[in-house]
Order: C-alpha cells, then sequence, then structure tokens
C-alpha cells in the first residue's frame, strides 16, 4: 500500500493542518495507589500513553516546521452526549507534558460551532489546539459529511496518525481524507510499512499466535494465514471455541457460541490447506481447586483461564524456530497474575528470538510496556485496525 507521506507536505509554514490522533487512552483516577493527594485523586489522568506517544514524532515534526495544529480525536463512547468523565482534557494535559508544549482544549457543538474557527483564528505558527471529543457530536460515528466539511473547513491539510481508528467509517477518519489533501502521519506510515511484508512476502516458518475474546475479529485472520502459516498457535477464550466446535466439554469457560461452525469449518480447512493450527496440550482450570487438566477433561462447573505447562513449552519451543511471529491477544486471563504465566512465557519468548515480530496493541502491547523493545519488534497501536489489516479488508481511512 502506497501512502502519501508527511514528508511530501512541503512550504507548511503557518498552514493550518488538521492531524487525525488516536486519544482512546485508557483513564485512571488519582486515587489509585502512588497518587497522594485527595486532590489529584478527583482528576483522572492517563495510564497508559503508547499511543500519545505515538504520534509524537509527527507533532515535533509540524512544529519544528512552524505549522498552525488543530488535533482531532475522540475518547470513549459517549454515543453523542457531552460526557464530562470523556473529556479529553486528561489527554490534553498529557500530551502537552510529552511535547513540552501548551495545548489548548476548545470546546464543540453537534455541528463544531463557533468556538473552534475563533480558536483556529487565534493560533500562531508553531502552536496547538486540541478539538474536545469528536463522539461528543452524534454525527462523528455516522460518517456525516455537513461534519467533515466543517472540521475540513479548519485546515489546508489532513494528516493521519491514527492507526487504531482507521478501520471505522467516521467522519474525521474516511470522510476527511477526500475533502483536504491528505497525507500519512509518520507512525501510520510506519505501522503500514512494518505490517504489510507480512501480507506480501512473509519469512519462514512464519507463526501465527492468537489468543484473547472476540473470535469474529481473529476468524479473518486465521483464515487469511491458512496455508501461509506454518503454525497457528491458539489460547485464550479463542482456543474455547475450538474445544467447542471439537466437542468438549468447557464448563463455565468463556465462549462465542455464534462462532462454533465457523471454527469447524477452520479445523476442516486446516487439514486441506497445510497449516499447522495447533490447540492447547493442557489448560489451567478454576473450580473448587485450580488445576492443570488436558482440554478434553474439563469438568462443567470448571473454567479455563490459562494454558498449562506442556503447552507453554511447545509454543517456546515453535517460537523459537519461527523467522516471523505475529502475536494478537493473551494466552489466558493474564490481567489475574495466577493466570497470567502462559501469557508472560509467550512474551519472553519473543523478546529473546531473532524473528520478525508483529505485536498487536491492546492487552498484548501491555505485555512489553517499559521493556526494551529490540529493533526486530514492532508493536502496533491497532488492535482492531492490525487485524482487518492482515486479513486483507482495505481500511476505510486508507483507502
Amino acid at each position: 500500500m502506497d501512502l502519501k507521506p508527511l514528508t511530501a507536505l512541503k512550504n507548511i509554514t503557518g498552514r493550518r493542518i488538521l492531524v487525525r490522533c488516536d486519544f482512546d487512552v485508557p483513564l485512571k483516577t488519582g486515587d489509585q495507589k502512588g497518587e497522594k493527594t485527595l486532590k489529584r485523586a478527583k482528576a483522572p489522568i492517563v495510564s497508559d500513553d503508547m499511543r500519545l506517544v505515538s504520534s509524537l514524532p509527527t507533532l515535533k515534526y509540524l512544529i519544528r516546521k512552524k505549522a498552525r495544529i488543530i488535533l482531532l480525536g475522540h475518547l470513549g463512547r459517549p454515543k453523542g452526549q457531552i460526557v464530562p468523565e470523556l473529556s479529553l482534557g486528561p489527554v490534553q494535559k498529557r500530551l502537552a507534558k510529552l511535547l513540552k508544549r501548551k495545548i489548548t482544549l476548545v470546546p464543540i457543538e453537534r455541528y463544531l460551532g463557533e468556538a473552534p474557527i475563533l480558536a483556529v483564528k487565534k493560533i500562531k505558527a508553531g502552536e496547538i489546539i486540541m478539538l474536545e471529543n469528536l463522539r461528543f457530536s452524534d454525527r462523528e460515528e455516522l460518517g456525516c459529511r455537513r461534519f467533515a466539511k466543517a472540521l475540513s473547513a479548519l485546515g489546508d491539510y489532513y494528516v493521519n496518525e491514527a492507526f487504531a481508528v482507521s478501520h471505522r467509517i467516521a467522519s474525521s477518519v474516511s470522510v476527511m481524507r477526500t475533502l483536504l489533501p491528505s497525507f500519512a502521519g509518520l507512525h501510520l506510515d510506519a505501522e503500514i510499512k512494518n505490517l504489510s511484508p507480512a501480507l506480501v512476502k512473509p519469512l519462514h516458518p512464519l507463526t501465527l499466535i492468537i489468543g484473547g475474546a472476540k473470535i469474529e475479529t481473529k476468524l479473518p485472520v486465521i483464515k487469511q494465514f491458512l496455508g501461509q502459516a506454518d503454525q497457528i498457535l491458539v489460547g485464550g477464550a479463542v482456543a474455547n471455541d475450538f474445544f467447542k466446535a471439537l466437542g468438549y466439554e468447557v464448563g463455565q469457560s468463556l465462549i462465542d457460541s455464534e462462532y462454533i461452525k465457523d471454527a469447524e469449518q477452520i479445523l476442516l480447512k486446516t487439514q486441506e490447506l497445510g497449516s499447522k493450527l495447533i490447540l492447547p496440550l493442557d489448560v489451567v482450570v478454576s473450580g473448587r481447586k485450580i488445576k492443570i487438566k488436558e482440554p478434553h477433561n474439563v469438568l462443567s462447573e470448571e473454567m479455563i483461564l490459562d494454558i498449562g505447562p506442556k503447552t507453554r513449552h511447545l509454543y517456546q519451543k515453535i517460537i523459537s524456530q519461527s523467522k516471523m511471529i505475529i502475536w494478537n491477544g493473551p494466552m489466558g486471563k493474564f490481567e489475574e497474575s495466577k493466570f497470567s504465566t502462559g501469557t508472560r512465557i509467550v512474551a519472553k519468548g519473543i523478546l529473546e528470538t531473532n524473528a520478525r515480530c508483529l505485536i498487536g496493541g491492546g492487552e498484548t502491547g501491555e505485555l512489553f510496556k517499559n521493556k526494551k523493545i529490540p529493533k526486530n519488534i514492532f508493536i502496533s497501536v491497532g488492535g482492531g485496525a492490525m487485524l482487518e489489516f492482515l486479513s486483507g479488508k482495505k481500511l476505510p481511512g486508507l483507502e
């Protein structure tokens, strides 16, 4: 996929640049461990700024070029209502600190209103404003052309630095690019350049590791790589759906009953197309006691919450022998330490390998937080967007 890079945009001193960022970051309130005062406890703060950090090269580039910068983004799902808890205020504060620059937050109305127009008139070269949560307007998620036109009137150029939402039909993503000269942000360009080889010219042995929940988002990727991947390692709730498709008792485990037939079809296709789809040999279950069991021996009152020691050893061995690895989704309920071993062992194996590794965002990306990431590992900021891109779908924000 060839995108017009930001560096192709010349003579932008004083020009108005609309930058669509991914501001949908997790927040926490200050009354959690480590926060000291009651005053701080009442104000939510950004708990994971990976997506904000990914936008810094683009924003610093535009600052150096003395552009007038208008930031666009959303947070959460306010459903067209002004929800104070979903204000971009915490994002504005964190980003300002990262950039060491003042950023002014500007309120919006259903069709944006006068405040953004006045704010844009006031900003000088090298300065930044941020429009309030675009989803405070119900027009944003509808892909409304009138809303997009009101946004586009604020700028001379549009830059997409929001790979994680580029699979969405939204006014500020899929419509805006049709109204202004449009360019790819530096990180968005890096996402496409790093992910594309997995589709176009993958290295072998190629291993796809799929975990987490929401099998409906993982099925297209599994189907895309059937016959291409040498091994497909499965864990998390996705594995439960395959166990169910095999007729196993899964007890109280999380499953997507709507997609069991799809899982059955994939099991049949793996035999035809040559990829080895590998399910856990053993699992950690929680019932009256935490036990290690073979998948076909799970009882009706038990719940599968992690991969077992035999599976961990097998997956580690396959990872060590791979030349390219794609990983999206944890191997179990890793937010609870007693069920995190499988996921952490997979992460450890990836950190130790020399294989080219593409890691999905969200929960999987969190595992590498505060760790030194080798050059052979690329961590995407997009969870759903990465999955859709790797499944061969056209992303509305990038067409």
